[in-house]
C-alpha cells in the first residue's frame, strides 16, 4: 500500500487498472477514471461546506473510500453529503449528454452514479437510505433495513452480473464490483454504524 497524507493507495487498485488495461478497456479506463475523481470531488467538497473533518482518502480494489468524521453533523446535512457524489455524476451526465454530445462520458458518469444509488450498505444509496430510516426511526431497525435490503439487491446485482459474464462474456468488471457489495453483508455486530467517528462514502 502506498500513502501519502490523507491519501492511499492499496495494490487491489492498482491490480484492478492493470486488469482493466490487459481487458482491452484502456479507451474507456481514464474516462471512469475522471468519472470517479468527479464523484469524490462531490463528497469532499460537501464535507468541507458542512464543516466534517476528511481522514481519509482510500484507493481499493472496489473504488474509493472517504473516511471522515460526521459524528457531530445532523441527519440532513450527512445526507447531502452521501448523495453528493452520484448528484455530481448524474449532473455532469446530463451536462456531457445534452450540452458537448460526448456521450460516452455522458454515459460512465450516469453508471457510475446510478450504481452508487443503489441501497446497498457499502453504497451511497444503502448509506442514504440508513441515515433516512435512523432519523425517522431508530439506528437499530435502520441496522435491520438496510442489511435485508442491501443482501437482496447485492445477491440480485451478482446474480446478473454472473450471468452475463458467463452467457455473453461481458460482464466481469460488473461481477467485480457486484462481489464487492457483496462481501460486506456477511454477518457482523449490529448497530455500530452512526457514532463509530469514522464513515465511509464512496
Amino acid at each position: 500500500m502506498w500513502k501519502s497524507g490523507k491519501l492511499e493507495v492499496g495494490w487491489g487498485f492498482a491490480a484492478t487498472v492493470v486488469l482493466a488495461l490487459l481487458a482491452g478497456a484502456g479507451g474507456v479506463l481514464p474516462l471512469v477514471l475522471l468519472s470517479a475523481l468527479c464523484h469524490e470531488l462531490g463528497h469532499l467538497g460537501a464535507l468541507h461546506l458542512a464543516g466534517a473533518e476528511v481522514e481519509r482518502l482510500r484507493l481499493t480494489a472496489f473504488g474509493a473510500e472517504i473516511q471522515a468524521d460526521t459524528r457531530y453533523l445532523p441527519y440532513p446535512k450527512e445526507i447531502l453529503c452521501t448523495l453528493a457524489g452520484p448528484a455530481v455524476n448524474l449532473v455532469l451526465a446530463l451536462v456531457f449528454s445534452r450540452g458537448a454530445g460526448d456521450y460516452v462520458l455522458a454515459g460512465a458518469n450516469l453508471l457510475l452514479g446510478a450504481f452508487n444509488l443503489l441501497p446497498i450498505p457499502s453504497l451511497d444509496g444503502g448509506r442514504a437510505l440508513y441515515l433516512l430510516t435512523s432519523w425517522w426511526a431508530d439506528p437499530g431497525t435502520a441496522d435491520q433495513l438496510c442489511r435485508r435490503v442491501g443482501l437482496g439487491c447485492a445477491l440480485g446485482l451478482t446474480a446478473l452480473a454472473l450471468a452475463l459474464t458467463l452467457w455473453h462474456g461481458a460482464g466481469l468488471f460488473l461481477l467485480l464490483g457486484a462481489l464487492g457489495t457483496l462481501l460486506p453483508q456477511l454477518p457482523r455486530g449490529r448497530g455500530e454504524r452512526r457514532r463509530q467517528g469514522q464513515h465511509k462514502l464512496t
